[in-house]
């Protein structure tokens, strides 16, 4: 099953807005079993998007993809562009006509007359509703290809392909493949493929895709049959073991709060230089008050010591960025809020405030219980906001694996 994308935008082409539209239909319409051939980004233009949907056409694949252009304003041109492409009239639809004016109206507004456009519908094809929006989508038969045109609005995109698209191609897919995904972390792309060569190596008859980000490496496997891909992948956890913390779409902080509460464990976390990002991702997992007792954002020296108690002695020693300091921050956030664990993080984030001795990227992690408390230094990079991101990556990870073995 082949799937072409066309992604419709001015802003698109500017690098004003990112193309986050293509990559998230690419990830869906693989997980079902497709392939997507090609991916063309055109301007606001009749024209452009004309010569971009002739060029797929001649591949013929089996799905066409549409996503932008289908607004109010006057740069949206892919509604009345498409219905001239496959040679439809439009007729004003007044039953929806309405429902713009009610929707309108629930939220104290007049409509613009401009929105008129959104109420046209071509005689040809079928309308895709939009449930969380004012533009409907579009299906049409071309030359053996399904076109499917979508907003560009992220949320009203997903919210259609979801509801509509997803199900009506996952009835086309004869075959599917099956898919499973590791989530590792921890390790860099090189290394984890050098641990994991052998079995990759080996006639295993899946296919194996690696996509790096600040989180880790997911690898994913897949295959036709569902042995061929449970088989590589418990090689795979064999080899991995802790490095591996999840599975599809498994985050780190889910995995913790769920650990937690099944093992009925408690946590509180001191944060400098992450700015309260760890307590942020923990929070974002429901159920995660049952294990998550309260943090800390103590970010100047004066808050580490009248808030959570740390020496000022420790500090005019050994810095606030100090082995010293992140032991004392996790041992006391664990002792004020009761927990059987704290987490403390202490770095200098960048892109100023590094010396000769203590460089911008490194980072202090304390790992508190009642019996213990270990503290883990890092060295980072310059860029302040990926610091940010893998100091909490790290600190979560560390105290995941201590959760999982507890």
């Amino acid at each position: 099953m082949n799937i072409a994308l066309l992604s419709i935008g001015n802003e698109l082409l500017s690098g004003d807005t990112l193309n986050t539209n293509a990559a998230w239909i690419g990830r869906k319409v693989t997980e079902l079993g497709c392939s997507v051939q090609r991916q063309i980004t055109v301007p606001d233009d009749g024209p452009s998007i004309i010569d971009g949907l002739n060029r797929f056409i001649d591949s013929k694949p089996n799905y066409i993809i549409i996503t932008g252009g289908l607004g109010p304003t006057d740069d949206d041109i892919t509604r009345t562009t498409l219905f001239k492409f496959v040679g439809t009239d439009a007729v004003f639809d007044n039953e929806y006509w309405s429902v713009l004016l009610e929707r309108f109206k629930r939220f104290g507004m007049d409509i613009p007359e401009s929105n008129r456009n959104q109420a046209l519908v071509p005689t040809l094809g079928e309308v895709i509703p939009n449930p969380v929006g004012s533009a409907q989508g579009f299906q049409f038969k071309v030359d053996g290809s399904i076109l499917v045109a979508l907003p560009g609005v992220p949320a009203e995109m997903r919210s259609m392909m979801e509801q509509t698209v997803i199900p009506m191609i996952a009835k086309s897919v004869k075959e599917p493949i099956i898919i499973r995904t590791l989530r590792t972390t921890g390790i860099p792309e090189s290394a984890l493929i050098e641990r994991i060569a052998d079995p990759i190596d080996s006639d295993h008859k899946c296919n194996i895709g690696y996509y790096p980000s600040l989180y880790g490496v997911d690898i994913r496997i897949s295959s036709e049959r569902q042995d061929h891909v449970d088989g590589l992948s418990e090689e795979l956890y064999s080899i991995l073991g802790c490095i591996v913390y999840g599975e599809g779409k498994d985050t780190i902080e889910h995995v913790i709060v769920h650990t937690a509460i099944e093992k009925h464990k408690t946590v509180s976390i001191a944060e400098s230089c992450t700015g309260g990002l760890i307590g942020h991702r923990i929070t974002e997992i429901p159920g995660s008050s049952t294990m998550f007792k309260g943090g800390l954002v103590v970010y100047s020296n004066a808050a580490k010591c009248m808030v959570l108690g740390v020496e000022q002695m420790c500090i005019d020693s050994y810095g606030a960025v100090s082995a010293e300091t992140a032991e004392q921050m996790a041992t006391n956030v664990m002792e004020k809020f009761g927990t059987d664990y704290g987490l403390s993080v202490s770095g200098i984030a960048g892109p100023g405030g590094g010396t000769d001795g203590k460089p911008v990227g490194l980072v202090y992690i304390g790992l508190a219980d009642p019996s213990n408390t270990e503290v883990r230094e890092y060295k980072f990079g310059t860029d302040r906001k990926r610091n940010k991101v893998r100091s909490s990556q790290a600190a979560l990870d560390w105290l995941r694996v201590i959760l999982q073995n507890d």
